[in-house]
């Protein structure tokens, strides 16, 4: 399967505190996903969280609600985001 890269653009906001954080999440689907999130608070960069996952068996939507999933929760928790 040949890799090819995904953008995913997105508001969440906490459930605790309310505040509205805008995130921008690339990846590529492959074999090995790559993927990485820029996360903005008011439109000052608040992180830069990214990771790799090798081996995976994830379809498409599967993949993409799974790395939705995980940057949320990133914001949601303050980790490694700056309030």
């Amino acid at each position: 399967m040949k890799a090819h890269t995904q953008t995913i653009q997105e508001l969440y906001t906490r459930k605790v505190g309310g505040e509205i954080f805008r995130y921008e999440l690339r990846y590529t689907h492959g074999h090995s996903v790559k993927w990485s999130a820029h996360v903005y608070h008011d439109d000052v960069l608040k992180g830069t969280p990214q990771g790799v996952i090798e081996d995976h068996d994830m379809d498409e939507a599967a993949l993409r609600q799974y790395l939705v999933s995980y940057v949320e929760g990133m914001i949601e928790r303050g980790m490694g985001i700056a309030e």
